[in-house]
């Protein structure tokens, strides 16, 4: 199961996502669920860094792990693209339930 943690600054305003584990949906290489949200999320991330040029407190990308963190002077620019990788995940989640785990702190 993939399990997906966001961060939040102080107004409430979405500031990253941490993702860890695996979807075990399919054996690795065929699993579509590990490779939606990986994608996703690794467009969020180019895009946050390319197109929107904002900076990171934390980016990870590792077998099983995936966290980015944008620095707050950035979180206005970084706004839109953070709530889609959210609406994204949303998404995936309520078509594959078993396999993501969306963490409420």
């Amino acid at each position: 199961m993939i399990k997906v943690k966001y961060y939040y600054d102080d107004d409430f305003s979405i500031k990253g996502f941490c993702l860890k584990g695996h979807a075990d949906f399919a054996e690795i290489g065929y699993d579509i669920v590990c490779s939606a949200v990986t994608s996703n999320a690794i467009a969020v991330i180019n895009s946050l860094d390319k197109l929107a040029k904002v900076e990171f407190e934390t980016v990870i990308g590792k077998e099983g792990h995936i966290e980015c963190i944008v620095k707050d002077e950035y979180l206005e620019d970084s706004k839109l693209l953070l709530n889609h990788f959210q609406l994204a995940i949303e998404e995936i989640k309520r078509e594959y339930p078993k396999n993501i785990k969306i963490l409420k702190k």
